[in-house]
């Protein structure tokens, strides 16, 4: 059967194209092919998509898993993930308790680990049934998310806890004394796996263990009490403290770098977030900055509450704006270059924000009333919809991965909402200048088991992007097989960030990261990754940010 035939025959059901889109027109011959497929909450064998007839070509998943708080290191709080566009409760599991349940879930590999505060229990529950797959007593009250990294989970409680991540047996323990407790959520990194420890209420200890043996391998003493979470970023960590500084860490030695103390009275609970050389952190003095990640300068700030009351949330970042609630009463959208406010609505939050497919996720929470879920429209802050748990409040942050919110109430419930698993396939797509055909299909058992169809139409070939009319940022010769200079122009001197990310947003190296007079600048890239590894061909995408300011153009790499 001819394979346009098959196609026609599956139709679109647990497949959908969503780049590129159907009838548009594009300037560039170089975009990407993402499809979301659903196959009963199975990954499927393949997913292959096939342009003009030609030859078929693997289509490779993307990993949505969200393995920290915040999703990641940098906590961003963002997901690449389709997101539930309705309250559909896909399931709920009794792992919770009814009072001070702020830790968020954590979802890797098809599996949700929580740890319940109330009950001190940590568990590992299946992602499509919240069936209970092994639990492990801590033996104290955690209010942090857990870490999971290369097969274990990552916990601070009484403790700095290693469990296997696939039977919940114990790795390693390891207890500093005396002290209060471990605290925050631990940061994993180059084998390394980074706890906090508070000793009284006036000081901080950072630990850094072996991730594989809890031997410990450096420790420092620091200033303030901390509520909040360590956020790692490229062999830095980034640390906020109560009554304290922010600290930025040597995460090789745990020598200090810098220290910023503009906050009156420091942290309490939010976290710093991590985006193109900038820091975004809540204040208890009712102020949100951003923070220069390189030196430590404050180069903005904005006073939302008056100090009427501190914000606790950690600001999810997503298309270069901040989204999070105070807990007077209004959920905010900031700019990210200078904390404008871009839209403002009623919203109470004590947890952190979830980002994907363009929704904002959080839990209303902080007034002792009112448990919801909440689902906004990232663009203007409309309420898609909302679901009244029976909890007074929800302190909890959510994670969105395949399709799927997980988030923990105060009414005993573990909370799922969705349909099932929907899971991401993207790639890069060389198409033709004119009209073009895709085909996308998935397979099981060597059989195809649903597909999609896009026609859309190219006009031109290359990267058709101008020059950013402030820096004047072009890179030559574009396309390129070997090597391509990166020029721009600065105005004025200051901190500068030059890096290549891929289609998904992931970073593939750093060009230049620090100061910079003004003037003509210039930088080159061989087409290599940060350990010098050989990149594929496909469509790159180089940024820069310089003052608050964020320029991009695109950069093909076609290999010979």
């Amino acid at each position: 059967m001819p394979f346009v035939l098959l196609a026609s025959i599956l139709g679109v059901t647990g497949l959908v194209i969503t780049e590129p889109v159907q009838g548009q027109t594009y300037t560039g011959d170089w975009l990407s092919v993402r499809a979301i497929v659903e196959n009963d909450n199975q990954v499927p064998d393949s997913v292959v998509c096939m342009l003009n007839g030609g030859s078929p070509a693997i289509v490779p998943r993307l990993s949505t898993d969200w393995y920290t708080y915040m999703a990641d290191n940098e906590h961003t709080g963002f997901s690449q993930s389709p997101a539930p566009l309705d309250a559909t409760v896909l399931w709920t599991a009794p792992v919770t308790g009814d009072t001070h349940e702020f830790c968020g879930p954590v979802v890797v590999n098809g599996i949700v680990y929580f740890v319940s505060d109330e009950q001190s229990i940590a568990y590992a529950l299946d992602a499509v049934t919240g069936t209970i797959l092994w639990q492990y007593d801590v033996n104290d009250h955690v209010d942090d998310a857990v870490t999971v990294c290369e097969g274990n989970v990552y916990i601070a409680a009484d403790s700095a806890w290693c469990l296997d991540a696939v039977t919940g047996q114990r790795v390693w323990a390891f207890k500093p004394s005396p002290g209060f407790k471990m605290n925050g959520t631990p940061a994993l990194g180059n084998g390394v796996a980074y706890f906090t420890h508070v000793p009284d209420w006036s000081s901080v200890q950072v630990f850094a263990l072996d991730a594989f043996s809890g031997e410990v391998l450096w420790s420092v003493h620091l200033a303030g009490y901390t509520t909040g979470c360590l956020t790692l970023h490229d062999g830095v960590l980034y640390l906020p403290t109560y009554n304290g500084s922010l600290y930025a860490l040597n995460a090789g030695n745990g020598q200090t770098m810098w220290t910023n103390s503009d906050a009156s009275s420091g942290y309490w609970d939010s976290s710093p977030v991590y985006v193109d050389g900038m820091l975004y952190i809540c204040g208890v003095d009712g102020v949100v900055r951003g923070i220069n990640a390189e030196t430590g300068v404050t180069e903005w700030e904005r006073n939302l509450t008056m100090g009427v009351r501190y914000i606790a949330a950690t600001p999810a970042c997503a298309y270069e704006r901040l989204f999070f609630a105070d807990q007077v009463d209004s959920f905010h959208c900031l700019s990210a270059q200078d904390g404008s406010t871009v839209w403002s609505v009623p919203g109470v939050q004590h947890g952190s924000t979830g980002i994907a497919d363009n929704v904002a996720f959080f839990g209303q929470g902080a007034d002792r009333a009112n448990g919801q879920v909440r689902a906004l429209d990232c663009s203007s802050g409309q309420v898609i919809w909302s679901y009244q748990t029976g909890g007074t409040e929800i302190y909890s942050s959510p994670a969105i991965t395949d399709g799927v919110l997980y988030i923990a109430g105060m009414d005993w419930n573990l909370y799922a909402f969705g349909t099932g698993l929907k899971f991401t396939y993207l790639d890069d797509l060389f198409a033709v200048v004119g009209e073009n055909h895709l085909i996308v299909t998935s397979y099981v058992g060597g059989e195809a088991v649903a597909a999609d169809t896009v026609d859309f139409t190219v006009t031109g070939t290359g990267i058709s992007l101008d020059p950013g009319r402030l820096f004047h940022l072009a890179a030559s010769p574009n396309p390129f097989a070997t090597c391509a200079t990166v020029s721009f122009r600065l105005g004025e001197p200051g901190y500068s960030s030059l890096a290549v990310f891929d289609l998904s947003g992931r970073r593939v190296t750093t060009l230049f990261e620090g100061a910079l007079p003004s003037g003509e600048h210039s930088y080159s890239w061989d087409g290599s990754g940060p350990g010098g590894e050989a990149v594929p061909t496909g469509l790159y995408i180089c940024r820069l940010t310089s003052g608050g300011v964020l320029e991009t153009t695109g950069m093909c790499l076609l290999r010979k």
